[in-house]
Order: C-alpha cells, then structure tokens, then sequence
C-alpha cells in the first residue's frame, strides 16, 4: 500500500503535466489560427498529370476541383484555375491573357478575390480576361505556356505578373514529386531523423509546428549572420538565374513581333518591410529588361509600401503570396494603366 500511494501520484502529476501540455498546445494552434496564422504552404501535386512536354512536363487536371480551408480551387477545362473560355471570339471583346504563376493564380485566395476575375468585374464585357496561371513557373515556361496554349486565343494584351521567384528553377513534375517525399520522409531540424511520412504531413499542417519551425530556423539564421530574404537575394545574385529571365524576355518579344499582341510586366513585390525595400535594385533591373524589349511596365512596389505588409500577406508566414486586397492594389495599377492608353 505504501508503494502503491506514490505511484498513483506520479501517474497523476503526469498525467496532469501531459494534459497541460497538450491544452497550452491547443490554445497555441487556435491563437496563431485566429492571427493569420496557417500551416506549411500545400502543394497540390496530386491535382497534376504528365504531359510528354520537355520544357513543362504537367499540367493540372481539367475539370478538377481541389480544396484548401476556405479556399476552392476550380480548374477549367483547359487546366487553368479560370471559368471555361472559347478559343473563337465571336462578339470580337479585346482579350487579355494573364501569364504568372501562384500568385496569378491566386493562392490561398478565394476566387473572386484573384486578380484575374477583378481585372474582368472592373473590366465588364467589352473584355475578355483570361488567366493563364500555373504554380512554380518561372518566366521561360510561363512564355513556353504562351506559345503553347495562349496563343490560341488571339489575345489583345498579355499581361506577364513577375514575381521575383521567377528566376528559380525550371518547374519539372518527377523532380518536384521527388523532392516532396524526401523532404516529408525526414525531420530536418532535428538533423533528418526519419519519420512516416502521413506524421510529418500532419505536422506540416499544424500553424504552432509550423510557427515554431520558421522561429527556430530564423533565430538559427540570425546566429549564423543570415536573414529571411538570403533566398531571394540569393536568386538574383547568380547570373545564370538573371538570364533564365532575359531569355523569357526575348522569346516573349519574338511571339509579340510575331503576333501583333501588346506586353505589359507587372512586378510584385515581395511581402516584406518597405522602408527601404531590398529588392529595388531587382525591380529596376526587370523594369530596365522589359523596357529594352518594348514591354510596358507597372511596378507595384510603391502602391504595396503604402500598406502595412502584414494586411497584405495571405497567412503570416507567406512573404510571396498577397491576399486579396494585395490583388486589388494589381488590378487598379493595371486599369490606371489601361485609362492613360
């Protein structure tokens, strides 16, 4: 009886330190939700088929739906998250084809809220916008989705939205289908300790996990000399990247000589501070590229710097993806744009 005493408090006291833990966690996930807060950006591989296509070997899945929270995600039949659009243009509306990537196409952003469908409830329906937007492309592929499907609708403007990931690597399905099971088959900061990969997508999901992951890997950054736009200065540092946009730029240019359709570049800035902004020398650089091509330019930095970038971001963590009233601030530089021409 003596022993049994003690053993039934210890079983108590941790119990009761198990079930603090696990209340203090709760409170912790809802908290950080109800602040904007989310968990690891989702991919959507499992949306996608290959396509015998060497330069953009995928393509996402006609018709198909997907959902993400309180987001829908619609693709038409040609694969685009966009309303079904005719190639014929029987009533002769000007047509404007949106080129870009995740931020063109919107995510984490209801649909109605996206660029795109903005441009064309501003627009009414003397215009025709169709979005030709794809996740993870750079500015080679998004041309190359141009040439390929674009085209065919005989649009009037092609307005490219350039973010400044758009000099990264080439967006190939088996590659990036391998990476994402490596990655989710280990723990990275605890030195790639092995784990099930259904554990670490669950994990990936939790806001706190999440939270707690992107401190420790700043604060590890900051001990080391690093900061949390080393990626992207990164990027613009190598001259190989620099050129994967400069080649965009020139097959673009030869498809508008060819073609008779007007280019304008919208650049959008990172979600980040903008006293003073980092990237401006980047912007001036893809300003200075486009112009020598001929290409209009609206540079959206200085109507984002405006607003605090934390209204503007989709969830806390997202320094790249703006959420809807980021869209808005898009689509009225493209209509002062549109009312100066």
């Amino acid at each position: 009886m003596t022993h049994a005493r003690p053993r039934r408090q210890w079983l108590a006291t941790l119990a009761l330190f198990i079930a603090s833990i696990l209340l203090a966690a709760g409170a912790g996930e809802v908290s950080l939700r109800l602040l904007g807060h989310r968990g690891a950006p989702q991919a959507s591989l499992s949306n996608v088929e290959l396509l015998p296509d060497p330069l953009l070997d995928w393509r996402y899945v006609p018709g198909s739906e997907i959902v993400e929270g309180r987001v829908v995600y619609h693709f038409n039949r040609a694969g685009f998250r966009d309303v079904d659009h005719e190639l014929a243009n029987p009533s002769a509306r000007s047509r404007i084809l949106v080129l870009g990537d995740s931020v063109s196409e919107g995510r984490g952003v209801p649909w109605d809220e996206v660029f795109a469908p903005v441009l064309q409830a501003r627009l009414g329906a003397t215009y025709e916008v169709i979005n030709l937007a794809q996740a993870g492309l750079n500015t080679p592929q998004e041309v190359h989705l141009l040439e390929k499907v674009g085209l065919g609708y005989e649009p009037g403007v092609v307005v490219l939205n350039f973010v400044l990931n758009d000099c990264d690597f080439y967006s190939q399905l088996a590659s990036a289908q391998r990476y994402t099971a490596e990655r989710d088959s280990e723990i990275g900061l605890l030195f790639g300790m092995p784990v099930d990969p259904r554990v670490k997508v669950w994990l990936k999901s939790s806001a706190l996990v999440y939270f707690l992951k992107e401190r420790i890997e700043e604060l590890a950054g900051r001990l080391r000399g690093e900061n949390q736009n080393d990626y992207h200065q990164a990027l613009w540092s190598r001259p190989e990247n620099r050129k994967k946009v400069a080649d965009g730029f020139d097959s673009l240019r030869a498809l508008r000589d060819a073609h008779g359709f007007r280019v304008v570049v919208l650049i959008w800035p990172l979600l980040t501070t903008y006293d003073p902004y980092p990237f401006r020398e980047v912007h001036e650089w893809v300003r200075a590229q486009a112009q020598a091509r001929g290409f209009e330019v609206i540079d959206l930095e200085p109507r984002f710097a405006r607003v605090p970038f934390r209204e503007l971001q989709v969830t806390a963590e997202d320094g790249v993806h703006p959420n809807g009233r980021g869209h808005a601030l898009g689509v009225e530089a493209f209509l002062a744009w549109l009312r100066e021409r």
